[in-house]
């Protein structure tokens, strides 16, 4: 980068300090814009909120935070399944001016309680499923509140701190003078802001680099890292879901939950405030073709995020005697995970021109491209048969570098770099993963690919060895790492090969201790199901390879080490293309 000119007045310039807009002024904006339109349907719980209900919800949510010593910049923790609950507590944590993290519910104990130890929480948020881990988590000294989904406070006017540290209940009105002396000491009384809805005064005021969302991720070692949104950041994410993926959406269509609202599909759901679209959880949580158009015809679904799989199964369940103008979807937004080029034109075919695909990863909260519905089918695939993710989302900019950090120009391929402001702040605690990542002040994807003259992104491989299964990411050394405890594996290698329904799936191979490869019969199966059982005993159970394969000798490179190109492109044959 170019160094400042010295003969420019604006040499020293440095920006005025000022307050940030809490992200959460959003929700009290529509709420106040159409209060009695509905924002949340739970049927399962038996929710239906409207804007105003959900506005105060978070309200009072906040301050039952900061009655319990949750300070500006706190970590409150949120492990939950979807519920209407965990949409109050996004709304509320980041109003009260302390960070989410919302790691994966899915993950085991054990990942869990490694990633609370990184970002310390100050209060945790949880569903009852995860009672063994609150458990476990006391049992390192945690003793900070504990508030349980489903019984979390919802008027603001009577919110106050848990009675003891599992909030199992609410006593006496909320008082300012309760707030811990962490949370005054780092805002300022006249800065405060008026409360939402509930005519009071919250202590809500924040900058506008605050940081108020962790959002998790892996290194090449799989140690989950977090990706520090700001308030400033997440502000313009949103803004930019808006504008790019659903930008006719309002308070008269509605948006369905399918994905975890951890990880991105939380990012669309707080999208949907801008056009006041409620976000209605799919009820029974899992999402086949059986139960799918139940939602989208029962509640008129206009908007939707999914992954690739899912997608599919939209198309599958979709009745044979209908056609694209016999639904109420107006854009399905699929991210995460290659999608088969014939998947794709198998969903136009059947959906009509509503499809919205976008590439991201966590860091840059999926916004780098977008592939609009006139788009699909429309752009040619490259000379390897490679389609398009699309071109880069409004105000992002993306270059492909070489390995000396040059640009290189159009159809040329390096690695995919990001800058603008959705580009996330850096890791929390993570200065040495800061530097390779954030290097020549741009966001590194880890993802080959080049630009056309178009400006359209084609990516053809990634630099690490991660491979993405069902939507999730999955790094083999974790997995690799785990394997190698069991005494009859001498090595072990995990990739990712192509799948029609997952995108990719992990492929475990082994070369045993005893130098046995693979054999027909019961005591090789048994082999096979215990290295699974292993994997499962620890590991979320989307890193769970869905093949084990054992050989005798590990094939190696010239220079000695595991020749995983090669496994992968063994395993990979009568697979088909990924994209």
């Amino acid at each position: 980068m170019r160094a400042v000119s010295q003969t420019s007045p604006a040499k020293d310039f440095t920006p005025t300090p000022r307050r940030g807009v809490n992200v959460s002024r959003f929700l009290t904006q529509t709420a106040r814009r159409i209060p009695d339109h509905t924002a949340v349907i739970d049927d399962d719980h038996s929710v239906r909120w409207t804007w105003k209900e959900l506005d105060d919800r978070a309200e009072a949510l906040a301050r039952t935070l900061q009655a319990s010593g949750v300070g500006r910049r706190d970590t409150v923790l949120l492990v939950s399944a979807n519920h209407a609950e965990v949409i109050q507590s996004f709304w509320g944590i980041i109003r009260a001016g302390a960070v989410i993290a919302p790691p994966n519910a899915a993950l085991s104990i054990e990942e869990l309680l490694s990633i609370s130890a990184d970002v310390t929480p100050a209060a945790i948020i949880v569903d009852r499923a995860h009672t063994d881990f609150v458990e476990a988590l006391k049992q390192t000294g945690f003793t900070a509140a504990v508030l349980w989904i489903g019984e979390l406070p919802s008027e603001p006017h009577s919110s106050s701190a848990p009675d003891d540290a599992e909030g199992s209940g609410y006593k006496g009105s909320f008082r300012r003078e309760v707030l811990s002396a962490s949370a005054v000491a780092e805002s300022d009384a006249s800065e405060c802001v008026e409360a939402a809805g509930g005519g009071g005064v919250g202590d809500f005021a924040i900058e506008e680099d605050d940081p108020c969302w962790y959002f998790f991720t892996s290194g090449s070692t799989g140690k989950p890292k977090a990706a520090t949104f700001t308030h400033r950041h997440l502000g313009a994410v949103l803004m930019n879901h808006r504008c790019d993926l659903f930008p006719t959406e309002d308070e008269n269509g509605a948006s369905l939950v399918l994905a975890p609202l951890s990880h991105g599909a939380g990012i669309h759901m707080l999208a949907q405030v801008f056009g006041g679209t409620p976000s209605i959880i799919h009820p029974g949580g899992k999402a086949d073709p059986s139960t799918l158009w139940d939602s989208i015809d029962g509640y008129t679904i206009t908007n939707a995020f999914t992954v690739p799989t899912i997608l599919n199964r939209i198309v599958a369940g979709f009745p044979a005697d209908r056609g694209p103008a016999d639904h109420s979807l107006n854009r399905v937004i699929y991210a995460g995970a290659p999608m088969l080029a014939t998947d794709q034109t198998r969903a136009v075919e059947r959906l009509g021109y509503c499809l919205v695909q976008y590439f991201g990863l966590a860091e840059v909260t999926g916004a780098i491209t977008v592939l609009r519905p006139e788009e699909h089918g429309s752009i040619p695939v490259d000379s390897a048969g490679i389609g398009t993710c699309g071109r880069a989302r409004t105000g992002v900019d993306i270059v492909i570098l070489d390995e000396t950090g040059t640009e290189l120009p159009a159809g040329e391929q390096g690695e995919v770099c990001v800058a603008g402001p959705t580009v996330c702040a850096g890791y929390l605690g993570r200065p040495d993963a800061n530097a390779e990542s954030f290097a020549d002040g741009v966001f590194h994807t880890g993802d080959v690919g080049y630009l056309d003259e178009s400006g359209f992104l084609f990516l053809t491989g990634r630099k690490s060895d991660m491979y993405i299964s069902g939507g999730s990411n999955v790094y083999p050394r974790e997995i690799e790492e785990l394997l190698l405890t069991d005494a009859e594996v001498a090595q072990a290698v995990v990739v990712g090969v192509p799948d029609a329904q997952w995108g990719e799936i992990g492929v475990a191979i082994i070369e045993s201790a005893s130098g046995q490869s693979d054999s027909v019969g019961q005591e090789e199966e048994v082999r096979r199901q215990r290295l699974r059982a292993l994997c499962k005993s620890t590991l979320a159970p989307y890193k769970v390879p869905k093949e084990v394969h054992f050989v005798e000798a590990m094939p190696v490179t010239a220079y000695g080490k595991l020749a995983r190109k090669e496994l992968k492109a063994e395993y990979s044959q009568g697979r088909g293309s990924a994209r």
